[in-house]
């Protein structure tokens, strides 16, 4: 739907004019609901990066501990350098563990957060395109080891797992899942019958709900990308398929995982830390392989994520003449690090992020866009039909305007004008290496007549007609935007009422 609106921009059907999520509000909405999106979409892209720059720096830290001993970090508070405890809740601690945590917890800026941020800096100052073999090297991490998590997951299947209750006597031994310890605590067998239909728990139904918003939150992601994508690539195949993957790859973690592992308490509430299929895996009882596969799913998918959305930020700052490309890349790259390295080893910090995504994620994800997408179809009903007949207004677009280049461009077998080759920022062209998108006629730019293959195809986010049974019905497409708004309305909604109601339960 966020596709489709910005293609019906006048004069933008092959995405020349480089509107960015931002950018596309204020075509339709004006400059006020510009101004509050940029406001809440900033804060909700930084607020989601610096969850993962915490979540890297931790897991990088725990895979550092689990290669060499320890990890390092420097300690600001006392200056001196500091090795990692063995306490998952507690790994800076300065003084004494005791059973009510660190006697004194101190400050630091570890090995795991310097390499991270020393891999994704450099990262973000690059464009999207120039980031593609990163994002392979992510794409085959998350597919190698989350066949390896699905492997075990199905060897576990016929076996039991223990939980260590806090509520049981187990005499003189303690309950962990220390390899030493396997025999000691509640068992249970494996199998489908761990997952209920329907849980009545309040920290269980927030975590599902809001790992379901949060699992399909890169729809913000998606207009940068449109606009440096190749032209003969369909949109709709594009995010139709590894969406429809990831699906699939989702519902078989959660099924396999949910047999494999005893993740809910007697009680029915969720087994601490059970929300992160990788916190159980990661325990000692589990084999060598699947601990290992743990830490590297967790860098290979998350380290690459981070520069993707700094560049997000990045482009919605520059594309909307926010600031300039040094200040986008200060604001958008550098400075979420900067404040992240002060604190990020404190819960609140974390804890703030995660509200912000809960409260701001499903508003701007999906009823955003499905808000955009009817006003595009109230405004520019027919895009297609103007777009062929090159009757469309192309000098009338907000975000970029420039002097006119007759040209003719193919859409296969039609040809409308364009007026237009090279796409900046500013007329002075000092952003046209970051934003530009040339178009180049390998006959001759400067031959009059000439033709320029751009085979982009219309997006259709909800398709004109439906054939079921050898009947064709046609679909109302306000109706269902309008559904698609009032739908993830309620239930970003819900997200944010079954948390709030979590924090006041007794035992959350």
């Amino acid at each position: 739907m966020l596709c489709e609106s910005m293609q019906r921009i006048p004069g933008n059907f092959t995405f020349e004019h480089r509107y960015e999520f931002a950018t596309t509000v204020r075509h339709y909405y004006g400059r006020t609901a510009y101004i509050i999106f940029q406001v809440f979409y900033n804060l909700s892209m930084q607020a989601s990066n610096i969850a993962a720059m915490i979540i890297s720096a931790r897991v990088l830290d725990k895979f550092i501990g689990k290669i060499a001993g320890h990890s390092y970090a420097l300690d600001y508070v006392h200056w001196g350098f500091v090795k990692s405890t063995d306490d998952a809740d507690h790994p800076w601690c300065a003084g004494d563990l005791t059973s009510e945590g660190c006697e004194d917890l101190t400050f630091v800026i570890s090995v795991g957060f310097l390499i991270c941020m020393a891999i994704c800096i450099p990262f973000g100052y690059l464009n999207l395109d120039e980031n593609m073999w990163f994002q392979w090297v992510s794409l085959a991490g998350l597919l190698l080891f989350t066949c390896e998590f699905f492997v075990q997951f199905i060897l576990k299947l016929d076996g039991e797992d223990k939980l260590c209750l806090d509520n049981v006597d187990y005499g003189n031994v303690t309950c962990n899942y220390h390899p030493s310890e396997r025999h000691i605590g509640n068992f249970s067998h494996n199998g489908p019958h761990r997952t209920p239909i329907f849980q009545a728990s309040a920290e269980g139904q927030a975590n599902v709900v809001g790992m379901a918003i949060f699992a399909y939150s890169y729809v913000v992601t998606i207009p940068s990308w449109v606009n440096e994508k190749r032209h003969h690539v369909s949109v709709n195949k594009s995010v139709w398929v590894p969406a429809s993957v990831g699906l699939v790859m989702k519902l078989l973690t959660g099924l396999l995982g949910g047999w494999a592992f005893a993740l809910l308490l007697p009680d029915g509430s969720p087994r601490p830390h059970s929300d992160d299929i990788l916190n159980i895996i990661l325990h000692r009882d589990q084999p060598e392989v699947s601990q290992y596969s743990a830490y590297l799913w967790d860098i290979t998918t998350l380290i690459p994520g981070i520069p993707v959305l700094a560049i997000m930020v990045r482009y919605n700052l520059l594309s909307g003449k926010v600031c300039n490309r040094f200040w986008s890349f200060v604001f958008g790259v550098v400075a979420p690090w900067v404040i992240t390295a002060f604190c990020y080893e404190t819960n609140v910090l974390q804890e703030f992020c995660n509200w912000v995504a809960i409260v701001v994620q499903g508003y701007i994800n999906f009823v955003i866009p499905a808000m955009l997408y009817r006003s595009a179809l109230y405004r520019y009903p027919d895009h297609n039909a103007e777009q062929f007949s090159g009757t469309m207004d192309y000098g009338s677009s907000e975000a970029f305007r420039f002097p006119p280049d007759q040209k003719a461009v193919n859409y296969g077998s039609v040809q409308t004008p364009v007026e237009y080759r090279v796409m900046s920022a500013d007329p002075e062209g000092e952003e046209t290496a970051l934003l530009g998108k040339t178009i180049v006629d390998e006959s001759g730019p400067d031959t009059p007549g000439s033709f320029v293959e751009l085979d982009e195809a219309p997006v259709e986010a909800v398709p004109r007609f439906l054939t079921f049974c050898g009947k064709v019905f046609k679909i109302n497409r306000i109706y269902v935007a309008n559904f698609m708004i009032i739908f993830f309305s309620l239930l970003s909604t819900a997200s944010i009422v079954i948390n709030i109601f979590d924090i006041f339960q007794p035992n959350s």
